[in-house]
């Protein structure tokens, strides 16, 4: 369900269309990890965090890589 999340984020962030807007998103999946291992009872894991930046980045991916393929097109 983490990458699931991660990867709609960053297709998410790419609609903004903004560099900045990206790289915002990124830090606050970072910030949030932060703030939840400093404020928790218990122990997280750093896996989790690797795996909310790949979902994010492979969301990213995806929707680059999908814009890049050409159009289908039907000839009449």
């Amino acid at each position: 369900m983490l990458i699931l999340t991660a990867t709609a984020i960053g297709m998410l962030a790419v609609g903004t269309r903004s560099v900045l807007g990206c790289m915002i998103c990124g830090f606050l999946i970072v910030a949030a990890f932060g703030f939840a291992a400093l404020l928790g009872a218990g122990a997280v894991s750093w896996v989790s965090l690797l795996l909310a930046l790949l979902g994010y980045n492979a969301g990213i991916a995806s929707v680059i890589g999908l814009s890049l393929l050409p159009g289908i097109r039907r000839h009449a």
